[in-house]
């Protein structure tokens, strides 16, 4: 069954009847509203997946409605249209709309727009927050480590990290096995690049330990550290 909330914004109640009968047989939960005045309050409130908005609506334009509900919402919105204006339809797809059906329609046709528009946003929503985890995921061989969550993983089991061990780990990971040097690692985790010598080499030498491979982490005499790929 589909639980997917669709908001009908139509002044011709006997449009907006059938198409609420039609889309209710076809699993959806349907809201209605009859007016362009408070139809952006209603939107905004309602949080439906989709609304169908008639361009031709009484008391507010419809390219005003659209304009302030893209102000703060991304959901996906098919014009339904008795107009014959091509410009209407290039300025609705290209700034506002996600698509638009022309009156009169097949409900059928409605139907299957619909179910392709909600797909589309729905993979653009997956997109978005599988690129937002990336932005906190650091991927690298075995390695997995997580910003927003501070944790460091080998093959899915964790590794507990001091905040410096942390710091050196996502330096050297981000460097992608090329040469990290000791000065930028001071810089970047002790703020000084005059640190004592022996404070990186002994986190070097723990996170050694905690990494299970001595080797993986290779010191590179007079320049710095690198990942051993």
């Amino acid at each position: 069954m589909n639980s997917k909330t669709i908001l009908i914004i139509e002044d011709d109640l006997g449009i907006l009847k059938s198409l609420k009968l039609y889309l209710e047989n076809s699993w959806f939960d349907v809201l209605t509203y009859s007016s362009g005045e408070k139809a952006v309050e209603k939107i905004l409130d309602l949080k439906p997946n989709l609304v169908i908005l008639d361009l031709n609506l009484p008391e507010k334009d419809w390219t005003e409605i659209c304009k302030e509900v893209r102000e703060s919402s991304n959901l996906p919105i098919i014009m339904l249209t008795a107009r014959d204006s091509d410009l209407d339809k290039v300025i609705g797809l290209e700034i506002w709309a996600d698509d638009y059906i022309a009156k009169p329609f097949s409900p059928r046709v409605l139907l299957a727009r619909i179910n392709s528009t909600l797909r589309r946003a729905s993979s653009d929503k997956k997109e978005e927050t599988e690129t937002k985890v990336k932005k906190n995921t650091l991927d690298l061989w075995e390695f997995s480590l997580n910003e927003k969550k501070f944790e460091l993983t080998k093959s899915w089991e964790k590794i507990n990290l001091t905040k410096n061990e942390f710091d050196l780990m996502k330096n050297l990971m981000e460097s992608n096995w090329e040469i990290v040097a000791r000065e930028d690692l001071m810089k970047d985790i002790w703020y000084n690049e005059y640190a004592f010598d022996r404070t990186i080499d002994t986190h070097i030498k723990n996170l050694r330990k905690k990494l299970w491979n001595k080797d993986f982490i290779l010191t590179i005499r007079w320049e710095g550290y690198r990942l051993n790929a």
